[in-house]
């Protein structure tokens, strides 16, 4: 398994908790009835707090540890990690 499979299957298992948690927040904002469903919104919108933040701050290059969660979201494809330069496609042995 290389550090890209290994961070790929991270960020995947963020974005999957990302939608889910988002589709609460917007169920609990439709199923909101004069105030008394008000943490039903409030609690899911947490929960995406936290894994957006999750995700910026806690998915870390295993060599360096430096966040890299702001790299995986940009739309280019990156070969190296910014900080230490390893290879993101060399194997995990970290």
């Amino acid at each position: 398994m290389t550090i890209r499979d290994k961070l790929k299957a991270q960020m995947f298992k963020v974005r999957i908790a990302i939608f889910a948690f988002w589709l609460l927040f917007v169920a609990g904002m439709v199923l909101h009835v004069g105030g008394a469903n008000q943490p039903f919104a409030l609690i899911p919108f947490l929960g995406f707090a936290g894994a957006i933040l999750y995700s910026m701050f806690f998915i870390k290059c295993p060599k360096c540890d430096a966040p890299l969660g702001q790299v995986l979201n940009k739309l280019r494809k990156f070969n190296f990690c910014p900080v230490c330069g390893v290879s993101l496609d060399s194997p995990t042995q970290f």
